[in-house]
């Protein structure tokens, strides 16, 4: 605790009488004496999980260890020593990478529990917060968000060496002989503050037991300046006989060197008791305005959970302070910093006036009988359940707010009638730390028609309570539904908006959360005719909204809200102006007409697409049978090195396949040795392809078939990505658009090469296979997708191969088939340094439902083989089929 006690001095002086001034060693008892408590004397209990009291040491280290071992979201480090030479753990909770999900350096929060031995509830509200990210890591929601977008450091035991010594004695303390003297406190035993610096852990030891340094003095820049600490060895708040002096000291500050400086945001030093925040102040005005306001948004929301404790802000005078952690945090890194003081509540200072009139103070506040204050110390065991779960959650909110302002990541507009994308716009990050507006028209947008508008987040912008449905976050009191707004020449224009919602679901569909539950708001949108006096005009989006809690939109995205200073950086207000404010979202414009130009949406047909600037690399798509889509995609890895992904979905837009989750195959082997137990599948970021409307394509025999292009986008695991432009390589003989095959008179069916499109595998070797078509112009193209001979995945190509058919079997014959090397995948990528290496050749024989692959290498280590094969997939908008 940070606050002086000499009353506490003159309540113990009252109830013991002089014949009682030798007493050495003194329990707390239930019973109404000098020490009674009221209610039952808490034991620690020696198990790591969580109940109705308080743990041990060692249980609370054994559930962090566990939780460290089994989460790669917890991991552990020794940051330092005691006296003793215990280690000295901090738990740090995020992602591996240092970088949020949207390419912006992560900022970090500190949380230190433990400094003061006897404060039994703050390692246990630090142990709540760490059970609380691992139990919920993969909520995809709040804490998820603040796991892969931010760094939180916690020390849940900062004097290990003093807590242990007051569970080893958790009824016993130790009373001074001098009953007028402040060291007649209980100090010792269950009551020790200090670390236990040249003090031995046996409490009948009468020379050392006032002993030890307060780790809470101990700290610059305020170190040995105030009154409120002492140069007296045998002092309750001995500053030590330097400044960090101390190893629990040192630990802290390596716990800090944990992630860059410019990543901290916020710090908070445990204790109890009081029920108060005691904060710091700076003379940087936006630092402590925005530092009022997380106290603000933590008290509201404490305020509304079971108990409704009410926290009170008291504030420091800027440049004094007397030696405390949350003086150094502050002073040192700019940042929202504060002792928080849990409860019960204490009775006023001398001259100072009651915090909390509504409570009686110390363990009163329980039904206690309050005769000693330090029994403020000692929650009843029946409270800590909800005191640690309750403030564990209210630091979610601190958490999240010091993760960021809101910005806008993504806009985009559907035609509900078809679920064709029509324009999209979104905010893509460059290494530059500046974002840049990526925006495509894929129609024309019509005033007077129906369409539904994406807005998409770079958080999850909205709570829901236990039935599920959208409200304010408690506490707060938040608008739920955007404002979305456009102008023509600055008037604002109407339109028709209606059935506002908040996204909750991953669907294969548009309408899907980004990152997170709720990170995206779709609304329903009519724009007035009236808009429409010239064929064309251009209309300016003015959208606004706000965080959890409260915290206004990034006016300019472009420019990533950081934090420096002690305050935010690059966040500006509706005037462009940087502020800690926000504003209104006015950087996306786009052009509405009054009618339509250009073609009608399609399907896009089953194809091989690419890159033209990427020859080298591309993509196999196949429209299945039941609304699926399949993709096959054939690249490098970063080392020049083959690699391919493979994701299918259903199609859920018109002229848009959507794959939320890309898969990369591992620990497959080339040949005999390969083991398809062995092959794993791991998740290797989304891709979106988004085609604009199709151009004829006229065949060599004068046909005329519909040819596609589009826009392909690839998002990382860490939300990093890359675009490229995609459109067919070639037109597969018998392959139509999904929204041409019901105007098409089909041939009977027949075996042809073109009947046999599709992926194929060997049952037997799951994990590997091969895609084969045949193009208009009679030659066959094939893509195996496998795995190298020490392991690794890679892939083969042929292309012109020689079809025969023969009655009951299709025979292609690949005479070159080659491996390739050189590229470099993503943004890097140069087609001049792709380099195709001739590997061999392979035979396929094929009937409708089976065949063989055999296959002969140049390099005897690959050697020749032959695979019994099926089909896998058949696409569908297929013309030429053969016999099932």
């Amino acid at each position: 605790m940070k606050t002086p006690i000499g009353k506490w001095c003159l309540l113990l002086a009252l109830g013991l009488g002089v014949a009682e001034a030798q007493t050495i060693i003194r329990s707390w008892t239930e019973e109404n004496s000098v020490l009674g408590l009221g209610y039952p004397v808490p034991i620690p209990v020696d198990t790591p999980e969580p109940f109705d009291g308080f743990r041990s040491y060692n249980g609370l280290f054994t559930k962090h260890q566990s939780m460290a071992m089994n989460n790669a979201y917890v991991t552990g480090h020794v940051v330092g020593q005691t006296h003793y030479n215990r280690d000295i753990w901090a738990y740090v909770l995020s992602d591996a990478d240092n970088t949020t999900q949207y390419g912006v350096k992560e900022g970090a929060m500190m949380i230190n529990g433990g400094i003061h031995a006897r404060e039994w509830q703050s390692p246990e509200t630090l142990t709540q917060i760490i059970t609380d990210f691992h139990d919920r890591s993969d909520d995809r929601s709040f804490y998820q968000y603040l796991l892969e977008n931010t760094t939180i450091i916690t020390i849940p035991v900062n004097n290990v060496d003093g807590f242990l010594q007051t569970q080893r004695y958790p009824t016993d303390n130790w009373l001074g002989d001098d009953i007028t003297s402040p060291q007649f406190w209980p100090r010792d035993g269950r009551m020790r503050r200090k670390n236990m610096r040249d003090t031995d852990e046996d409490l009948s030891t009468r020379e050392d037991h006032l002993n030890g340094v307060d780790l809470n003095r101990n700290n610059n820049p305020y170190w040995a300046t105030s009154n409120s600490s002492s140069g007296d060895v045998r002092e309750l708040r001995y500053h030590g006989p330097f400044v960090d002096s101390e190893p629990e000291t040192q630990a802290r500050l390596a716990a800090a060197d944990l992630v860059d400086d410019d990543q901290m945001r916020v710090y908070t030093d445990v204790h109890s008791y009081s029920q108060v925040f005691f904060s710091e102040l700076t003379f940087n005005q936006n630092r402590n305005t925005l530092q009022t306001r997380l106290l603000n948004d933590f008290t509201r929301h404490h305020q509304n959970l079971p108990g409704a404790k009410r926290y009170l802000d008291l504030p420091s005078q800027a440049g004094f302070g007397i030696g405390s952690t949350d003086e150094y945090f502050a002073v040192t890194y700019e940042i929202p910093s504060w002792t928080l003081e849990i409860e019960p509540s204490s009775a006023p200072a001398q001259g100072q006036p009651d915090t909390h009139p509504e409570l009686p103070g110390f363990g009163a506040d329980y039904g206690g009988f309050a005769i000693n204050g330090h029994d403020g110390f000692i929650l009843p065991e029946s409270e800590i359940k909800r005191v640690r779960e309750n403030l564990a959650e209210s630091h979610m909110v601190i958490w999240y707010g010091q993760a960021g302002p809101p910005s806008i990541t993504q806009l985009r507009v559907v035609d509900p009638a078809t679920n064709a994308i029509v324009y999209d716009a979104e905010w893509d990050m460059g290494e530059d730390g500046q974002r840049t507006l990526h925006q495509v028209s894929y129609q024309d947008i019509l005033s007077g028609k129906d369409y539904s508008l994406l807005i998409r987040f770079d958080k999850p912008m909205r709570w829901r309570n236990e039935a599920g449905e959208i409200a304010a976050l408690p506490g707060q009191s938040t608008a739920l539904d955007p404002i979305v707004r456009a102008e023509l020449d600055g008037v604002d224009v109407d339109l028709n908006l209606s059935n506002h919602r908040w996204v909750n679901e991953k669907s294969s569909a548009w309408e899907s959360y980004g990152f997170y539950q709720d990170d995206t708001a779709v609304v329903d949108f009519n724009i007035d005719p009236a808009v429409n006096a010239a064929d064309t005009v251009e209309l300016n989006w003015r959208l606004f909204t706000t965080d959890m809690v409260g915290q206004s939109l990034d006016a300019d995205p472009q420019t990533a809200v950081t934090w420096a200073g002690g305050q935010w950086v690059n966040y500006e207000d509706s005037n462009g102006v940087d502020s800690i404010n926000g504003g209104f979202d006015t950087t996306i414009s786009f052009t509405v007409s009054n009618q339509a130009f250009g073609p009608a949406v399609a399907y896009p047909s089953s194809a091989l697409y690419f890159d033209p600037g990427r020859g080298g690399e591309g993509f196999n798509i196949e429209v299945l049978d039941g609304n699926q889509v399949l993709m096959q995609w054939y690249t490098f890895d970063d080392a020049g090195q083959a690699q391919w992904f493979l994701s299918a979905n259903q199609i859920a837009a018109t002229n848009a396949y959507f794959f939320p989750e890309v898969l990369q195959a591992s620990g497959g082997v080339f040949g005999p040795d390969f083991d398809p137990e062995a092959v794993e599948l791991l998740p290797a970021g989304s891709v979106e392809m988004i085609f604009l409307p199709p151009e004829p394509f006229v065949t060599a025999n004068d046909g005329t078939l519909l040819s596609f292009r589009g826009h392909m986008k690839y998002t990382y695991p860490d939300g990093r990505k890359f675009r490229t432009s995609i459109q067919q390589i070639a037109a597969a003989d018998g392959i139509v658009s999904l929204s041409e095959i019901d105007d098409i008179e089909l041939p009977p069916p027949a075996l042809t090469g073109g009947s046999l499109i599709g992926s194929w595998f060997d049952p037997t070797r799951g994990g590997e296979g091969f895609h084969l078509q045949q193009t208009i112009n009679g030659n066959a193209v094939i893509l195996w997708y496998s795995y190298g001979l020490d392991g690794g995945q890679d892939w083969f190509i042929g292309s012109g191969g020689t079809v025969t058919e023969t009655n009951g079997n299709v025979n292609i014959v690949f005479d070159e088939v080659y491996q390739a090397r050189g590229g470099v995948f993503g943004a890097d990528f140069n087609p001049n340094d792709v380099q195709l290496f001739l590997w061999g050749s392979i035979e396929l024989n094929l009937q409708c439902t089976s065949g063989t692959f055999a296959f002969n290498a140049l390099d005897a280590d690959y050697g020749s083989g032959t695979y019994n094969v099926v089909p896998i997939t058949r696409p569908a908008a297929n013309t030429l089929v053969c016999e099932q």
